[in-house]
């Protein structure tokens, strides 16, 4: 599970970005967006207008120490 202060959690969405995933800033949220046909029954779907599909999203926030713990589920490798 990456700890990440301010300047490491940006460098990593910008490297997440560039490996494929599909991550983006909403305020101080890191938002990371994954495909599946049942996004749109489940409560946390969102549909992707971009890709024109349904999926998941999981949020992220910073916490009281300014640090954002990424679940590994998120992370993805290059």
């Amino acid at each position: 599970m990456p700890n990440l202060d301010y300047k490491s959690a940006h460098r990593f969405v910008k490297d997440q970005r560039r490996a494929g995933n599909a991550v983006r800033w909403e305020g101080w949220d890191m938002v990371f967006w994954k495909p599946t046909r049942h996004g749109f029954t489940n409560v946390n779907g969102a549909f992707d207008r971009d890709k024109g599909r349904w999926g998941v999203e999981s949020r992220v926030a910073v916490n009281s120490d300014g640090i954002w713990k990424v679940p590994n589920k998120n992370v993805k490798s290059s």
